[in-house]
């Protein structure tokens, strides 16, 4: 199996999930996202947790790459409010992602050791990034980035969360508001 096609194959399933809900793709709509048989799709990907770990791997991975520079020049709110942004731009690969880190949670999905790691490292690469803003002074001196980033990371995924529920949701609007109560809250801490 060449990497040409298994690149292919994960390109096609992406598309497959921004187009459709992540419920009703499988196999047979990634063949034909690929222009491929189903055989390949499998042979490719042996097991759908297979696939399914590439696609979140690829497009998550792209994303926080692309917006990283925004966390190293305006800082770490900055940074997952672009998320954010991305995010409504990508509906279906949002609603993918949480309903797999769901579903990862339990010790027994065959993908939860991946996904722990990986949020593992996404949360880390948040709290550097809150040293850092500390650091340049961007946000209060003396704020801990550590608990600074256990509340913006619940902010991020729990206005992700309602914002596929709720249709008057107001997914930037919330994080503004939210973020500047944050640090009035970590303003004052440094201050006690």
């Amino acid at each position: 199996m060449s990497a040409d096609l298994r690149a292919r194959i994960v390109t096609a399933a992406v598309e497959a999930f921004r187009t459709n809900d992540f419920h009703a793709v499988g196999p047979d709509e990634v063949a034909c996202h690929a222009d491929v048989d189903v055989a390949e799709v499998h042979r490719a990907f042996p097991t759908w947790d297979l696939l399914v770990v590439a696609v979140v791997d690829r497009w998550a991975a792209a994303t926080e790459r692309a917006l990283w520079p925004v966390a190293e020049q305006e800082g770490a709110v900055a940074y997952l409010r672009a998320r954010l942004e991305a995010g409504q731009r990508e509906p279906g690969l949002v609603r993918l992602r949480i309903a797999l880190l769901s579903a990862a949670s339990g010790p027994r999905h065959p993908a939860s050791g991946w996904f722990r790691t990986q949020y593992t490292r996404s949360f880390e690469d948040v709290t550097l990034a809150l040293v850092r803003d500390v650091v340049a002074g961007r946000e209060a001196r003396g704020a801990s980035p550590r608990h600074a980033a256990e509340q913006l990371v619940a902010l991020y995924e729990g206005l992700q969360l309602q914002a596929m529920l709720r249709e008057d949701a107001d997914l930037l609007g919330g994080w503004d508001r939210a973020v500047a109560r944050m640090r009035a809250g970590w303003a004052v801490d440094v201050a006690a």
